[in-house]
């Protein structure tokens, strides 16, 4: 069976296209945070600069830093995941992009509010979200081929 990429596609494509901006916010809020507290390149939180901040600095500091890392740790499974369910089912997968979205905001949110725990609940969101797009594209695919 051949995938055919139809017009609702393009729902998962806008899904993609907020995940990316959201994590580019993610990464300049890191740049917002250098300057704040004076942390320049190539310290990333645990050098020579950030040295310098009190602890409570150096926690806020890094608390945003994190949120960044994660998210880069995270786009690139979350972006293939995307696609490869959008590709069978697009309004399904956008709507599991959209919640992914509301999960990475409340994720970094709490984090950077109230530190690592405060991360779970946008972390779980986030979670259900992409078990959903890696269950759908899963199961289409099994569907389409072993079960064909």
């Amino acid at each position: 069976m051949a995938i055919v990429i139809g017009s609702n596609f393009g729902y998962t494509v806008f899904a993609a296209i907020g995940i990316t901006l959201q994590c580019f916010v993610a990464a300049e809020s890191v740049t917002g945070a250098r300057k704040k507290y004076n942390v320049n390149y190539p310290d990333n939180g645990g050098g020579r600069y950030s040295d310098k901040l009190s602890d409570e600095d150096w926690v806020a500091f890094n608390n945003v830093k994190r949120t960044s890392d994660n998210y880069l740790e995270q786009v690139g499974m979350v972006l293939v995941a995307l696609v490869l369910a959008g590709l069978y089912q697009p309004k399904l997968a956008a709507s599991f992009g959209a919640v992914y979205i509301v999960g990475r905001f409340a994720y970094t949110r709490g984090y950077v509010a109230g530190g690592a725990d405060k991360r779970l609940y946008g972390a779980y969101i986030a979670l259900f979200a992409f078990t959903g797009m890696v269950i759908t594209a899963g199961y289409n695919a099994f569907t389409t081929t072993i079960l064909a």
